[in-house]
């Protein structure tokens, strides 16, 4: 999914709409890894700016279990 922003969009914002206040943190780290040059606008990205909003890592997804024996 993609948003495109308005005059006086702020990402934080955008982020806890979409993702919800409890995973906001979390989301920024991977919008703006799929975002590239999304984070030099701050958290006001200007009008008219795309914005892909990937879906987000289950929980405990980059673990790995390990059995030893």
């Amino acid at each position: 999914m993609s948003i495109t922003t308005t005059a006086g969009d702020e990402l934080d914002v955008l982020l806890a709409a979409h993702y919800g206040a409890g995973a906001a943190n979390q989301a920024l780290a991977v919008v703006l890894a799929a975002n590239i040059g999304l984070a030099q606008h701050g958290n006001r990205p200007p009008a008219g700016t795309r914005i892909v909003l990937p879906d987000l890592p289950a929980a405990g997804a980059t673990r790995q279990r390990i059995r030893l024996w």
